[in-house]
C-alpha cells in the first residue's frame, strides 16, 4: 500500500508531462505544404511551445503574406481549459483542450466571442505537426486552411 501511495501520483505526473511532450520545442512552418482554402498562409512563421509545469507557453511570431508582423504569445493549461493571452492584438482570450497525447484544439476569442479555431496534430514520428485553423484573420477577414510546421 506504501509503494502505491508513492508510485500513483509519479505515474499521474509522467502522465501529464508526456501529454505536453509531442507539442513541446520549436516549430517552422513549412510554406511549400501549407495550403489555404479561404484567406491567406502567412509568409513564415515560428511557434515555440514549452511546457513549464501545468501551462503549456506558446509563443508565435512571423510575418503575414501582407508584410505585417505576427506576435502571439499565451498560456494554457497542459491539461486543457482557458489559458491567457499575454500578448496579441486580435484575440484576447484562448482555450485549449487536450483531446489525446498528440492533438490539441485550441479556441481564440475576441470580447467573448469565437474568432477563430484550431485543430493540431504532431504526427508519430514527432517531427511534423499539422495545424487546421478556420475563423477570422486579425482583420476580419475569413480564413480556413492548414499550416504543416517542421520540428527546428
Amino acid at each position: 500500500m506504501r509503494k502505491l501511495k508513492c508510485i500513483l501520483p509519479l505515474l499521474l505526473s509522467v502522465g501529464i508531462l508526456q501529454a505536453a511532450i509531442p507539442f513541446t520545442g520549436k516549430w517552422k512552418m513549412n510554406h511549400q505544404k501549407s495550403k489555404y482554402t479561404k484567406g491567406n498562409a502567412p509568409k513564415d512563421e515560428t511557434m515555440d511551445v514549452s511546457d513549464q509545469g501545468e501551462v503549456l507557453h506558446v509563443t508565435i511570431s512571423g510575418t503575414n503574406e501582407d508584410g505585417t508582423p505576427i506576435s502571439i504569445t499565451y498560456v494554457v493549461p497542459v491539461g486543457g481549459g482557458s489559458g491567457q493571452m499575454e500578448r496579441n492584438g486580435a484575440y484576447n482570450g484562448v482555450t485549449s483542450n487536450r483531446v489525446n497525447d498528440r492533438t490539441r484544439d485550441t479556441t481564440y476569442t475576441k470580447d467573448g466571442r469565437q474568432a477563430a479555431a484550431e485543430h493540431m496534430v504532431v504526427d508519430t514520428g514527432g517531427d511534423t505537426m499539422t495545424l487546421a485553423i478556420r475563423g477570422t484573420d486579425s482583420e476580419g477577414n475569413p480564413v480556413d486552411g492548414v499550416l504543416v510546421f517542421d520540428r527546428e
